[in-house]
């Protein structure tokens, strides 16, 4: 088991009896710091102001609205996301410059690999 779980914090754990190496991800998962930073930035992406003049941040992954009625379990759900995967860098766990909105689908297919953004053709050949 990876030292820093990245899965997302909606998931349901399993405790066991020993700690786990994941442990202290989990711990400052469940910390007031953390579920605040997660609200806020949930607040905040729920009421964005997208230009087309439709409301709430779209997933970053795969560039689709997201349905912010939906709640946990639902594969198509709010999910907080991190740029930097917690595994890379800790330190980010609670930078709100680190998260991202997306499909709770999209951030486990991703999991900490680097996402996969279609950015289409150059427009010169450097």
């Amino acid at each position: 088991m990876n030292i820093y779980d990245d899965t997302p914090e909606t998931e349901p754990r399993v405790q066991s009896m020993l700690p786990s190496k994941g442990a202290a991800t989990r711990t400052l998962r469940s910390s007031t710091d953390y579920k605040k930073a997660r609200e806020q930035f949930l607040y905040r992406a729920r009421h964005h102001r997208n230009p087309d003049g439709s409301w709430g941040q779209h997933c970053w992954l795969c560039g689709e609205p997201i349905d912010y009625r939906l709640k946990f379990p639902h594969p198509r759900s709010w999910s907080l996301d991190h740029l930097i995967p917690i595994a890379d860098n800790p330190r980010l766990l609670l930078d709100a410059n680190n998260f991202r909105s997306a499909h709770l689908d999209c951030n486990r297919i991703r999991g900490t690999a680097e996402p996969s953004l279609d950015l289409g053709v150059p427009s010169e050949i450097w």
